[in-house]
């Protein structure tokens, strides 16, 4: 019930501090987005993450994308998964993540943590939660943009929980994702 309690009060907060995208269906310079749901493994390939020039390999999942403010859904989203490296009982990765809109897309990329957590959690919905997920980049994280977003600049910060109990690593396993991403556009 404490957990519940102070994710609704963290949710509350960047409610009440935010603009949203989904009023208009394409966003402001401040973006909170939200994806949320179950999507299924499969492999893919993100834009160069190395410098040699190349994509590189990625497992990506297909969300949807909500609107904090009224619920709605906006779009859909896709979050690819790179770089893949245990610590410890947690995974540091590279996370690109697509945020489709009717306006316009945003790509975005940061370098991500995620843990087990620590007590039992659940979402609001009654979603149980095995892992937090985190990332947060100085300077720019958007590598690619289209339509009313072309050629923006901004920072990414994710904050984020998933259900991984089925996840095995086999292509068509499932993640659940309720995951909040704040994009502050320049």
């Amino acid at each position: 019930m404490k957990n519940q309690n102070v994710l609704i009060i963290i949710i509350s907060i960047c409610l009440s501090s935010s603009f949203y995208v989904g009023a208009n269906q394409g966003g402001g310079k401040h973006l909170v987005l939200n994806l949320v749901g179950s999507g299924d493994m499969y492999e893919s390939l993100v834009p160069d993450i190395d410098g040699d020039n190349l994509d590189d390999p990625a497992i990506c999942f297909d969300v949807e994308l909500v609107n904090l403010k009224n619920q709605q859904v906006i779009g859909t989203a896709t979050d690819c998964l790179s770089n893949i490296t245990p610590i410890g009982s947690g995974l540091a990765l590279v996370g690109t993540s697509y945020f489709y809109m009717p306006n316009g897309t945003l790509i975005t990329r940061g370098s991500t943590t995620v843990q087990p957590v620590l007590h039992p959690t659940v979402t609001p919905d009654g979603q149980n939660i095995t892992h937090i997920t985190g990332a947060s980049i100085g300077g720019n994280s958007i590598i690619g943009s289209t339509g009313r977003f072309k050629n923006a600049t901004g920072t990414a910060r994710l904050s984020g929980m998933v259900d991984m109990t089925n996840f095995t690593g086999t292509v068509g396993d499932p993640i659940v994702f309720d995951c909040l991403f704040i994009i502050d556009l320049d």
